[in-house]
């Protein structure tokens, strides 16, 4: 059970780090191109993440499975949110590039 927890945690750490990573680069590449700041949707996706591993907690520990749509919502609209950015900041990015 505890296993199980800590592989989910760090699942939701390598996706905290990978849209670090990519909020860091757009920010830096959007300035330099001066582009609007989408980047912020990937720090509110983060923020979204974060609070995705507390609603884990019931599930692995009380097991109560109501909080399973919970943890599912939050992991989906943190995710549409990190696509959402980078629809728009990358498919902007090509747009400029290619003019």
């Amino acid at each position: 059970m505890i296993l199980e927890f800590g592989l989910f945690c760090l699942g939701i750490l390598g996706l905290l780090v990978f849209y670090t990573a990519l909020a860091h680069l757009s920010e830096r590449m959007g300035e330099g191109m001066g582009a609007q700041k989408y980047y912020l949707l990937y720090y509110f996706a983060i923020i979204i993440l974060i609070l995705t591993i507390p609603a884990g907690w019931p599930i692995y520990y009380a097991s109560s499975n109501t909080s399973e749509d919970t943890l599912f919502a939050r992991l989906i609209i943190g995710n549409i949110i990190v696509l959402a950015a980078s629809y728009k900041y990358w498919w902007w990015l090509k747009d400029e590039l290619l003019k």
